[in-house]
């Protein structure tokens, strides 16, 4: 009995676990249109491969024009916190090792040896070109900048299909984003 009774505990833990996903639909994130998400968290893991492969658990919160991001686990290095807003950028390694620049972009290819599109992924990683940019249509995602971005998959919330597998290229650089979980306010 106890350990029919120990299964069943572990299969509900395993079911609990799981995360209902759609695989990305010829032409549906074209209709998707321009989502209104004042205010959402995600949390994931990411991978950022470029002359160095960099792999870390990520969590984003964004709400209005501020977004912060704490990275753990790169290269074992604890924590990293970003903070962008209308200024521009903010990163805190810890130990009292904060810099800042205007330029978010240039500053994150400056710290990380190659160019990450940071300003761009607020948008991309909710399933959404950058509105007023160009843009190139894919059945599974869209270019714009430069970037293809690529869904592999979506995952369902309370607001909706989100994100769950994206992938973000250009030239040598390869960005993956795994997201275990969306929040909205």
């Amino acid at each position: 009995m106890l350990k029919v009774l120990a299964g069943l505990l572990l299969f509900s833990l395993v079911a609990c676990s799981s995360i209902e996903t759609y695989r990305t639909r010829p032409g549906a994130l074209k209709n998707r249109g321009s989502i209104d998400l004042p205010a959402w968290t995600m949390s994931g893991r990411i991978l950022i491969k470029g002359q160095e492969v960099m792999t870390a658990n990520i969590n984003w919160q964004h709400k209005s024009a501020v977004d912060k991001l704490k990275l753990a686990g790169t290269l074992g290095l604890g924590a990293i916190y970003i903070e962008l807003n209308e200024q521009g950028i903010l990163i805190d390694k810890g130990y009292g090792d904060k810099q800042t620049s205007m330029d978010v972009d240039t500053f994150i290819a400056q710290q990380i040896g190659f160019a990450v599109p940071v300003t761009a992924l607020r948008w991309w990683v909710v399933g959404v070109p950058i509105m007023g940019v160009p843009v190139v249509w894919f059945d599974d995602g869209f270019e714009q900048l430069g970037w293809q971005v690529i869904y592999s998959s979506f995952m369902s919330t309370r607001v909706g299909k989100m994100p769950h597998k994206v992938k973000i290229v250009k030239d040598k650089i390869n960005l993956k984003l795994v997201v275990d979980n969306w929040e909205f306010e």
